[in-house]
């Protein structure tokens, strides 16, 4: 009795110890503040996990919508996350004692020349044999082999979730630029379809000068080039507006021949955002959240790997019935049968492969740290990079906004001193021409501050408030917690 407590006090004690380092989220450097800034209420920020609601924009949601719910590339994610969910469950299964039950029948006949019939007179017998049976196998964690398994599968779990929310928040943001890039065409679609109206009006008033003899030949062919250039980049931005509609029908899961969007012209300006603290930066972004729990997977598989160079114990048993009577097979005081045992096996040489699969679990979680670095790296330049341009973009649509309404001035200040005969016809042409320039370039300014808009909120992570971020601070700290 003493010596199976003893024995038992011992499985235990090794049950408690664990193979590998214990996994610590590395520290990044973080700076205190984003050195850009924007014109922006320090309350408002992305309260939704459906960031796109914020445009405040109809049609734009209802793209959104069908994108999460009929986007092939989102559906094979949700595929890999329920693979990476059961894998979580295998690993878990190897906690537990493996049960089978067996049942065998059988005749058997013996031979005559068998060492027990050698006997005079001895003659060959034959038998019935029936047997049921319950065993059980189980192997002693001794070196924390299993639970190292299982921390590397939840870690990958959680990675290929992170992974889903990433895909999912690029889709998305891809949709929203490809349609605001196409509302900024029906815009400038707009500022041309107005253009040539207007020009349209000076052909008309070019040619009637002409036959009163108040204008040349070469003022009408001059109106009429200008109007028909005008007419062909009309027709050329829809080259532009299909493919952006194409586009958006795939991200959509919709054919591209059966899909449309009716025009509407872009306007004003997006909604400001606080891009809150760059150490938020590092919860928010689930593509970060992915690369931390795939290098915590890659630290647990270091575990798992130290723990096959060790002995391994196991524990089977067997318990069940025998009888060469099937009427009193379960005849529990005759015919019962049991098995108890242990087993250790350990490596003694295998030509270094052992230790060669230490060590490339080792250089793979050097590998992951390099990425979640890299990856965190990449993140700050990211939300950098559209800080400025969004507060960059803001100055220029102010300039270019006065620079518009001083074109709009001078092409009717030209078309007056046309009229009354002062100036040629040339230059109320170059001044229709800047006019046009000016206009297009303010509207392609609004539909570039959307996009930055856009890919700001990609690259702070998405709506942030209501999602369930991947990156759990206990369980990063203090993974056996």
């Amino acid at each position: 009795m003493k010596k199976s407590a003893a024995l038992t006090l011992c499985l235990l004690s090794l049950a408690g110890c664990v193979s590998g380092p214990d996994y610590r989220r590395p520290t990044t450097p973080t700076p205190a503040n984003f050195s850009a800034t924007l014109r922006a209420d320090p309350t408002q920020q992305i309260g939704h996990v459906n960031w796109w609601v914020i445009f405040n924009d109809p049609s734009l949601s209802s793209l959104e919508e069908a994108c999460i719910t009929s986007n092939q590339d989102l559906r094979a994610a949700i595929a890999r996350t329920d693979q990476a969910r059961t894998y979580s469950t295998i690993a878990r299964s190897y906690s537990f004692p493996t049960i089978g039950a067996n049942g065998n029948l059988g005749r058997y006949g013996e031979a005559r020349d068998r060492v027990n019939n050698t006997a005079a007179g001895a003659q060959p017998g034959s038998y019935n044999d029936f047997n049921a049976s319950i065993s059980l196998n189980y192997e002693i964690d001794a070196w924390g082999r299993v639970r190292r398994s299982i921390e590397a599968a939840n870690a990958e779990q959680q990675a290929s979730q992170a992974d889903f929310e990433t895909i999912r928040l690029s889709l998305t943001s891809e949709l929203a630029v490809d349609y605001f890039s196409l509302r900024a065409i029906d815009a400038q679609v707009r500022v041309l379809s107005e253009t040539v109206k207007a020009l349209k009006t000076s052909l008309d008033l070019t040619s009637l000068r002409y036959r009163n003899g108040l204008a040349s030949k070469l003022d009408v062919q001059q109106a009429q080039t200008l109007l028909q250039s005008e007419q062909a980049q009309e027709v050329a931005l829809g080259i532009g507006r299909r493919q952006f509609e194409n586009a958006i029908a795939v991200l959509t899961g919709q054919s591209a021949s059966e899909f449309s969007i009716h025009p509407t012209s872009l306007s004003g300006s997006p909604p400001p955002l606080n891009p809150g603290l760059p150490i938020d930066l590092l919860a928010h972004r689930p593509d970060i959240a992915e690369k931390e729990r795939t290098l915590a997977a890659r630290s647990a598989l270091i575990g798992v790997t130290q723990a096959e160079r060790l002995p391994s114990i196991s524990l089977t048993g067997a318990a069940g019935f025998e009888s060469v009577d099937a009427g009193t097979l379960f005849n529990w005081a005759a015919n019962r049968t049991f098995a108890l045992g242990s087993g250790i096996a350990a490596p003694l040489f295998n030509a270094g492969r052992l230790k060669a699969r230490v060590s490339a679990a080792e250089a793979s979680y050097r590998e992951a740290e390099a990425n979640y670095r890299q990856n965190v790296l990449v993140a700050f330049g990211d939300v950098e990079t559209q800080l400025s341009a969004l507060h960059l973009l803001a100055d220029q649509a102010l300039f270019q906004e006065a620079a518009t309404e001083s074109a709009r001035e001078a092409t009717t200040i030209a078309l007056d001193r046309y009229r009354n005969g002062i100036e040629s016809y040339l230059n109320v042409v170059t001044q229709q021409t800047v006019q046009l320039q000016n206009e297009l370039a303010a509207v392609q300014i609004v539909g570039a501050r959307y996009v930055s808009t856009v890919n700001l909120i990609k690259a702070l992570g998405g709506g942030w408030a209501d999602s369930q971020v991947y990156l759990h601070q206990k369980q990063q700290d203090d993974p056996h917690s």
